[in-house]
């Protein structure tokens, strides 16, 4: 299972290559129509918001670091044995499995690759694309399959992936919202499974709120946000003078509370910190005020852990992912699998490191 072979996917990086500003699409009245929307919401719910915000105390966490702490692995025929060996050796139980549209047709290999971890729990992260905007029906169709033949493994789907980037096929919010509706209509015929979401990747409130809080038909079972802070900056620093990772959190929860097509639970499916002089393996450019060393990923990678387990606001975080040689904990370029210090990081966090309090030496 790979994406080597598709001229839009960048297989180091494992995203989307970045759309040219010449060929991104023109802003259309429906996008205006949207963007509009979303400010009439914020500007509405923004009193509410702030007094949630100001007033929402952090409490302590009851959760199991097991429970807790998620990774994300991806199929791999070379490394899978491997992968086994490693999960089982961290000890994690929480795992994410991306299983893209276009690869509908290996769905039963996904399924094959699910059943090599008996026991574990998994989130399903739904992957879109334009053509799962352009044409609905194949969309439903492929959460229908994909559903049925994961179902027996997996109970939570997270529907769509960074749906606040261009790259991943949603050219505005009102389009991610219909594929929400469509997935809640699918999910009719599956009962127990819950659909997780909104997806939205860094932190861009405004459009998290807008998946949050409308009047079209969908619930989210689970609240996601791919929750990155500052790429090369510790979870202790600020972004706009207030938002560290704790206040992010203090927000999301906020909005969270004020949704009325969502429950009140919180994932953070997707963070990391991508590595210096990893290109093309890291998803930018690899200078040192974009990424950082080894020993300082691991640091920060357990910080955020330990913020966001003492806030009490959060029930799982993944690290994306385990073998990345620009983010992950291994680097697979070479003879042999070598781990990163985040790897040791990632299993002290698991054996008892989650419950310590996160020292700021940012």
């Amino acid at each position: 299972m790979s994406d080597k072979s598709l001229p839009w996917w960048d297989p180091y990086s494992n995203q989307p290559y970045k759309i040219p500003a010449a060929r991104k699409p023109r802003a259309s009245w429906l996008q205006i129509r949207e963007y509009l929307t979303i400010l009439a919401t914020a500007l509405g719910l923004a009193p509410a918001v702030l007094w949630r915000f100001w007033n929402l105390q952090a409490r302590p966490s009851e959760l199991d670091a097991r429970s807790f702490v998620g990774l994300s692995v991806t199929p791999d025929a070379k490394y899978d044995a491997q992968v086994q060996e490693m999960v089982e050796d961290l000890g994690v139980e929480e795992l994410l499995v991306r299983v893209p549209t276009w690869e509908i047709n290996h769905i039963d290999n996904y399924a094959r690759y699910l059943q090599r971890y008996p026991g574990k729990r998994f989130l399903i992260n739904v992957l879109q694309n334009r053509d799962s905007v352009r044409h609905p029906a194949q969309w439903r169709e492929h959460l229908r399959v994909i559903f049925s033949t994961l179902s027996p493994f997996a109970s939570y789907f997270q529907i769509g992936n960074a749906v606040n980037r261009t790259k991943w096929g949603c050219a505005h919010p009102g389009e991610y919202i219909r594929l929400l509706e469509t997935a809640e209509e699918v999910r009719t015929g599956f009962p127990h499974i819950k659909l997780v979401g909104s997806s939205v990747i860094d932190f861009e409130p405004l459009i998290t709120l807008r998946t949050l809080r409308n009047h079209h038909h969908y619930h989210l079972d689970v609240v996601s946000s791919l929750l990155y802070v500052n790429r090369r900056g510790s979870p202790f620093g600020r972004q706009y003078g207030v938002f560290d990772l704790q206040n992010k959190l203090r927000l999301i929860h906020a909005m969270m509370w004020l949704g009325n097509r969502n429950a009140k639970r919180l994932w953070i499916t997707e963070m990391n910190w991508p590595l210096l002089h990893t290109k093309p393996y890291t998803p930018n450019s690899g200078h040192p005020r974009s990424t950082v060393d080894e020993t300082t990923q691991a640091r920060y990678m357990k910080q955020y852990f330990q913020i966001a387990y003492q806030t009490g606001w959060v029930e799982k975080v993944y690290w994306w992912q385990l073998i990345n040689p620009g983010y992950g904990l291994v680097d697979h370029r070479g003879e042999t699998l070598r781990k990163h210090p985040s790897y040791l990081a990632f299993k002290q966090i698991l054996n008892g490191d989650l419950y310590e309090s996160p020292a700021d030496h940012h």
